[in-house]
Formats: structure tokens, sequence, C-alpha cells
């Protein structure tokens, strides 16, 4: 009888879009403390698919790179995403 590794298997198959819990908890703490608006056009610059609005877009991205960074730690994965952003976003450009 074969084992299957299910958690394995189902890593290497995950579907787009598929949010643990702790990327959700990132993203709502970004969303929230960054005022993201529900939208469309945040995709392009976070290298989502453009499918997504603002706040799955914004889910998305934070899963991918909880991905790439399997040893994280929230609140400290959540502030370094943060600074992320800050350079991600194009800053608004005030005249004085």
């Amino acid at each position: 009888m074969k084992i299957i590794n299910y958690d394995k298997l189902f890593g290497e198959f995950k579907p787009d879009g598929a949010i643990s819990k702790d990327a959700n908890q990132i993203a709502n703490t970004l969303i929230c403390e960054l005022c993201i608006q529900s939208g469309k056009g945040l995709a392009r610059f976070l290298g989502v698919k453009s499918c997504f609005d603002n706040h799955m877009a914004m889910r998305v991205w934070v899963q991918q790179r909880l991905d790439d960074n399997p040893d994280y730690l929230v609140d400290e994965m959540c502030q370094q995403l943060q600074r992320e952003l800050y350079r991600l976003l194009p800053q608004p450009a005030y005249g004085f």
C-alpha cells in the first residue's frame, strides 16, 4: 500500500488564490494600515495576475512571499512586506 503525503501533494498543486491563515492576517493588517481601497490596479504593481481585485491581489502577493520564506514570523514578515510595498508602489508627488 502506497502512503500519500497530502500536505506535499496539495503544496505542489495549490491553486492560485489559495490563501493561508497567516497570509490573510498579514494582508488584512497591510490593507488597513495602508488604507488600500477595493478596486483594480494594484495587481500590476505587485506582479500578480491582473484578474484579482486590490484586496485579493494583496493576499496573493503576501502568500507568495510567505511561500518563499517558510521560516517567517508573522510580525516580522508584516513589517518586511510593508517596507517592500513602499518601494513597489508609486509615491504621490506633492508640488509646493
